[in-house]
């Protein structure tokens, strides 16, 4: 199996158990699940293969795990599910003994509730096992749900693998809880009387005689001891994601080891033929070669602390002698999973900045060794287009990689070369100059006009680093980029399309702050170290501030008013009147105590905070009015005057009113997530794996043309010609009239845990945008200026770069007037 299977990138070897290979994977947002290869020996098992992941789909139930992408038609053929943390009923019961008393009613009613939601939504399990039941921190959830019966499933002959099997199945299961491998009735009294009964009517020979699911979920309803809460683990449940493994070592680094991090592992990540990003293997010899003792020993301690978590592998090379370790020369390191790099968002964000020029220094690094390895021949040395392209990613292109003592020995030796060739008597002084010397002396005029286009690429690449963070400053050094000399790389610097205004960052922002935008994109909420505080963006002032809750909080959302702000905690929720700055008021409803992923909202009308844990499942609303739970376990998205609501349940989603419910099987299969009702409440946008599409309440498209790409959630202007999108680290607007693109620019990323929040202003004129860290950006909606108008816009609105900017963003070249 390659590294990576479709969109996902894969991870450590799960146990999958019988006839599918499981694999812990990484989408593309870092994302974790849970991916089977299934062992389809011929056309009859894909297709009873593909049958049963179908009726799997439409399962939605908190007690399993559901299916999320089936692809059967490629080789090999996967599938994807939620990934439960935690361990197997199999693993507890081999390590911490057999189940008794209450504990086995409360698995039982639990198992029994997930096959009662499997069985009444069409689908069967056919492969429950031990191995398939996880106890997480939530509970047991059932998992491997439409990966079909494994080989050789032992059931009774008269069986055909309908709910009666997995009736069976869940019979065989209460045994192996209560008894362990020597699971046989009557073994011990280790059952008490109602379930010993409840379990032989599951394990009758004839199928007809066996209770339904819902029967047995009903009669253990009935037994006190099945309510007396969820059955946890034996132990807390401690299965971290791979970027959760990475970031704890990387904490637990001094600064000089964290400041090297980056630097090595983008040593162990290069480009495919496709240019997607793919691991590789390297040298300790690459890595260390021409660097100080100290940092030679960071180097080494950061490869030892990453192998000992099994992040990195460090094999031997061929030829070593004796017992290798880190430390030798002999060693060469490689990411252990490929998923890793989507894994971590730390890693994820450095590949980001250094994407464009992977493939730059890959190249620059093999020119290097084969230069070297060739006896340093002036042959070997970059020259014309290579050398400009090195010289421009080496003197700004790069974030995080620092050349390695070859490399800036092999860039001298070309700059040398170029220069002999220009200007002979300069070649006394080529071979002592670094590159940003001879950048420095290039622009007297010693490289017959090569230095100014080295460094408008170079303004030019800087621009484009800096457009997330400071869109006013990158503007102004692209058009510095342009009056330097008008190559293509400057030109599309100057004419990106690129928004951006203004630019509003949350000064007190930590690595583990928690933001809002208002609706109106005029305030920012934050809290940070336990304390809550309100910026107004426009004026970058602070206008209140507060304690936070004792308890830790995992989402916030501000009302629709904008009086209101609501946090929500492990296990309840606060609100705060932000108008009155008074203190956070009294506990209150439910709370979100899963990790990953989590959101807090409230609906149009601000009647209901609505909260959802994406990995876990866990969601909820709370009604402000009559103070209790409403939606529990159900997917909806409600309309504007929270006078009627969506709810997807499969082909049983419905339309809900107030008085009156309609039924809606269109939205089967439809991302609640990606749903949006127009101002009107009449329309609804979703966005689809094929691209946005905007739907009347009856199901019918009201527009024909898909919006592409489709990725993020949506959210309407208030007069409803607008839509945007954001994900983690990417906003668009399209107007909705004739389906044009507005505006597509990355945003600093959020992390794989936080979607981007947009907010149009009052005026609808501008968009404001909350990313990373705290950072608003705000958007304008105006019509942009053309192409050869774009460096008068620029200085007729900004003007050029001041002496100082000039100095602090183009440093090798003395200031000049753009403008």
């Amino acid at each position: 199996m390659t590294d990576r299977l479709g969109g996902y990138w894969l991870g450590a070897r799960l146990d999958g158990g019988g006839h599918v290979i499981v694999r812990e994977a990484y989408d593309e947002s870092g994302t974790r699940h849970a991916l089977g290869v299934p062992c389809l020996p011929d056309a009859a098992a894909r297709a009873r293969l593909a049958a049963s992941a179908a009726a799997a789909g439409p399962v939605r139930s908190l007690s399993v795990a559901r299916l999320t992408e089936a692809c059967l038609d490629g080789e090999p053929a996967y599938l994807v599910s939620e990934y439960i943390p935690g361990p197997t009923l199999r693993q507890v019961v081999e390590r911490h003994g057999p189940y008794a008393g209450d504990d086995l009613y409360r698995l039982a009613a639990a198992t029994a509730t997930a096959l009662a939601a499997v069985h009444e939504a069409g689908a069967v399990h056919g492969a429950l096992t031990p191995d398939k039941v996880i106890l997480g921190a939530e509970g047991p959830r059932l998992v491997g749900l439409g990966w079909g019966p494994a080989a050789g499933d032992q059931r009774p002959a008269a069986d055909d693998g309908g709910p009666a099997t997995d009736v069976h199945a869940w019979g065989r299961l209460l045994l192996f809880a209560a008894y362990g491998s020597d699971n046989r009735l009557g073994h011990g009294e280790r059952l008490d009387r109602p379930l010993r009964g409840l379990v032989a009517a599951a394990l009758h020979r004839d199928p007809a005689h066996r209770p339904s699911a819902r029967q047995l979920l009903l009669s253990l309803l009935d037994a006190p001891q099945s309510q007396q809460g969820r059955l946890l683990p034996p132990e807390p449940v401690s299965d971290p994601p791979l970027g959760a493994r990475a970031e704890a070592v990387y904490t637990q680094l001094s600064p000089a080891e964290q400041d090297l991090v980056p630097d090595v592992f983008l040593r162990l990540v290069g480009l495919d033929s496709e240019g997607a990003d793919t691991i590789v293997t390297t040298s300790r010899a690459d890595l260390v070669t021409g660097r100080a003792a100290d940092e030679v020993a960071s180097i080494d301690r950061v490869l030892e602390a990453y192998e000992e978590a099994g992040l990195i592998t460090c094999r031997r090379l061929p030829g070593g002698t004796g017992t290798p370790t880190v430390h030798g020369g002999g060693r060469s390191p490689a990411i252990t999973y490929a998923a890793l790099l989507r894994a971590w968002p730390r890693l994820h964000e450095w590949l980001d900045g250094e994407r464009d020029g992977l493939a730059v220094h890959r190249e620059l690094a093999r020119a290097a060794r084969q230069w070297e390895a060739g006896g340093r021949r002036d042959a070997a040395l970059f020259q014309g287009e290579p050398l400009d392209r090195a010289l421009a990613w080496a003197a700004g292109g790069r974030r995080r990689v620092t050349l390695s003592a070859g490399e800036q020995t092999f860039l001298d030796a070309g700059l040398t070369r170029v220069r002999r060739r220009a200007r002979k008597r300069w070649t006394a002084m080529a071979a002592a100059l670094s590159v940003v010397a001879l950048l420095a002396l290039w622009q007297r005029g010693a490289a017959d006009g090569r230095l100014d286009q080295t460094m408008a690429k170079v303004a030019a690449a800087r621009a484009e680093a800096l457009r997330p963070a400071d869109p006013v400053t990158a503007r102004k050094l692209s058009l510095a980029a342009w009056r330097l000399a008008p190559i293509p790389e400057a030109r599309r610097a100057l004419t990106a399309a690129d928004a951006a205004v203004d630019v509003f960052a949350d000064p007190r922002a930590g690595p583990r702050s928690l933001h809002a935008i208002s609706d109106d994109g005029s305030r920012l909420a934050s809290l940070d170290e336990g304390t809550l505080r309100v910026y107004d963006i426009p004026s970058r002032r602070q206008l209140a501030q507060t304690a936070g809750p004792v308890q830790s909080v995992r989402a916030m959302a501000w009302s629709p008013d904008g009086h209101t702000l609501a946090l929500v905690g492990v296990d309840r929720s606060y609100l705060w009147d932000t108008t009155s700055g008074q203190s956070v008021g009294p506990p209150f409803g439910r709370g979100l105590g899963a990790p990953g992923e989590q959101s807090a909202w409230f609906s149009p009308g601000g009647g209901l905070l609505f909260a959802a844990a994406r990995q876990s499942g866990e969601r909820w609303a709370w009604d402000l009015g009559s103070r209790r739970a409403v939606f529990v376990g159900e997917y909806a998205v409600v309309g504007p005057g929270d006078r009627v609501a969506l709810v997807f349940a499969g082909r049983r989603s419905e339309i809900r009113h107030a008085d009156r419910s309609s039924p809606a099987p269109w939205l089967d299969r439809m991302p609640w997530e990606y749903t949006a009702f127009a101002p009107d409440g009449r329309q609804v946008a979703i966005a689809e794996e094929t691209g946005i599409q905007v739907y009347g309440l009856d199901g019918v498209p009201t527009g024909y043309t898909r919006l592409r790409p489709s990725p993020g959630h949506l959210r309407f202007s208030p007069d409803g010609h607008l839509l945007i999108s954001t994900d983690n680290d990417r906003v668009r607007i399209w107007r909705l009239d004739d389906g044009t693109l507005l505006a597509d620019r990355a945003v600093p990323t959020t992390g794989v845990d936080r979607t981007a929040q947009a907010a149009f202003t009052g005026d609808g004129r501008r968009v404001r945008v909350l990313a990373g860290r705290g950072t608003v950006l705000t958007i304008d909606l105006e019509r942009a200026p053309a192409p050869e108008d774009h460096a008068a816009y620029i200085c007729s609105r900004y003007g050029g770069l001041s002496p100082q900017e000039w100095a602090r963003h183009l440093p090798e070249l003395p200031h000049r007037e753009t403008c």
